[in-house]
């Protein structure tokens, strides 16, 4: 029985039983993995693969339908043609299963006859107190309980404190990438689809009470919840330390338009006033995918270490990329530090034979003279103890991979230090080597262009006032 205080999002998320409506046994097909990628990380709850075609899924035993079970589902999974699916709510209203992911699409999004489908989907979920995300929707996902709904095999998620909801699953053709190249730690994700039942409101409100939730990505298409809500949800994360990015697409004509056509959505509202009220509201607006995904995964791997201001130790390598990465701090509302005097006189460690500026750094003119390594060394540990120095940006060279451990025990006080460290290596992703893997794992991220740095850098900075003063 259901905890009457509990979230109604928890038996989604965390289900002891699931049912797979469509599960199948063809390795080809999509469905195969919405009971193979449970059964191979290791979900521990039951799973019960429902189609009237089999015996046995995955060692399994099958199921001809929902009504058949003869055990209590906490939630239902229904990933059959669209024109089924009234019939598998009227089953699960039998078996008494309260929740349900719709994955199958062509509903509101492909015109009158999908709509009345979908109409005719809602009013029996009213009518038996039904909550259903989707359809057109695939979710939910729990990595600290390896649950995962999923059309692609998946291997062991990287578990981390960011929870992601999308209005589409536009993450999916991409999961891979995330999870690998990319470096993806994720917590939970919810996928809405249609947003016929469940809403971002109501995604929203679970995440922000989740105690392992720290950064909330918010991909939409449309408001369909309650905006003042929406807003208040966001603040209400905001004062619980947690990071809010937002995507919100459709903001053209044009993007209207195709959104409409994909989820069957209708984007109300001045997208100007949709901006500013969730930037006041605490958040960060993201215009593109890349930059959504670039600042959530900054912002979970940086943790809770913030910015007390805008003041960046910056070293390159070429001294043009130097100039260049300048502006990009100009342009960001950051600013270099001016180094103290004391500072200086740790550096002169690894300087040439004359004196130089110490702050943008010139890694290439100090590496002739001095072990590269070693001018890592010097420079991270005079920066993280420079009360001037808020924040560092710093290129790495290819030849680190020669000596990673070296590498490594440069940013072994890191932690500790309570400063973010953003590097960029030119074109390589985190994930690609586990020199850089282990360097976030140290909370110091890697990325593969000075841009994409100076970005999360200045993320956090403006993420940091709010932060700082309700930790007060």
């Amino acid at each position: 029985m259901q905890n009457s205080d509990e979230h109604f999002l928890v038996r989604f998320l965390e289900p002891r039983s699931v049912a797979i409506v469509g599960a199948s046994n063809n390795h080809s097909g999509i469905n195969y993995y919405l009971v193979a990628n449970l059964v191979n990380l290791g979900f521990k709850g039951k799973i019960f693969p429902v189609n009237p075609k089999e015996k046995e899924i995955m060692g399994l035993r099958a199921y001809p339908k929902v009504k058949d079970i003869d055990e209590p589902v906490d939630l239902a999974v229904i990933g059959v043609s669209h024109a089924l699916v009234p019939g598998i709510l009227r089953e699960c209203v039998q078996k008494d299963i309260k929740r349900v992911t719709i994955i199958a699409g062509g509903f509101s999004e492909i015109g009158e006859d999908g709509k009345k489908v979908q109409e005719e989907m809602r009013q029996i979920i009213r009518d038996h107190g039904i909550r259903a995300i989707g359809p057109n929707a695939l979710s939910p996902i729990n990595v600290p309980l390896d649950f995962c709904i999923s059309f692609h095999p998946i291997r062991p998620i990287k578990r981390g404190g960011l929870s992601l909801i999308f209005q589409s699953g536009l993450y999916e053709p991409r999961f891979s990438w995330l999870l690998s190249d990319f470096n993806y730690h994720i917590n939970k994700l919810v996928d809405l689809g249609n947003k016929m039942d469940i809403n971002e409101v109501d995604a929203l409100s679970y995440l922000v009470q989740d105690p392992e939730t720290h950064v909330i990505g918010i991909h939409l298409e449309s408001i369909e919840g309650d905006g003042r809500e929406f807003l208040r949800l966001i603040r209400e994360a905001t004062a619980r330390n947690k990071r809010v990015v937002v995507l919100k697409s459709g903001r053209s004509k044009a993007g209207a338009k195709a959104a409409a056509s994909h989820t069957g959505a209708i984007v109300r509202g001045n997208d100007l006033v949709f901006d500013s009220a969730i930037k006041q509201a605490g958040a960060i607006r993201a215009y593109t995918l890349e930059t959504f995904f670039d600042l959530t995964r900054a912002l979970e791997r940086f943790g809770p270490v913030s910015m007390k201001g805008n003041r960046i130790f910056l070293a390159t390598f070429p001294g043009g990329e130097g100039v260049i990465t300048t502006d990009l701090c100009e342009e960001e509302d950051l600013r270099l530090a001016e180094i103290e005097d004391k500072t200086v006189d740790k550096l002169r460690a690894v300087f040439p034979p004359w004196d130089i500026p110490p702050n943008p750094w010139d890694l290439g003119l100090t590496s002739q003279f001095n072990n590269p390594n070693v001018v890592y060394r010097v420079i991270i540990e005079a920066m993280l103890n420079d009360p001037n120095v808020d924040a560092l940006a710093i290129q790495l060279h290819p030849m680190v991979f020669l000596f990673p451990k070296e590498l490594l025990k440069v940013f072994d006080n890191s932690m500790t230090a309570r400063k973010p460290i953003a590097l960029w290596l030119a074109g390589m992703e985190p994930g690609r080597h586990e020199v850089l893997q282990s360097l976030e794992e140290r909370r110091v991220l890697v990325f593969s262009s000075p841009e994409k740095a100076v970005r999360a850098l200045s993320t956090l900075y403006r993420l940091s006032g709010p932060i700082q003063k309700t930790s007060c």
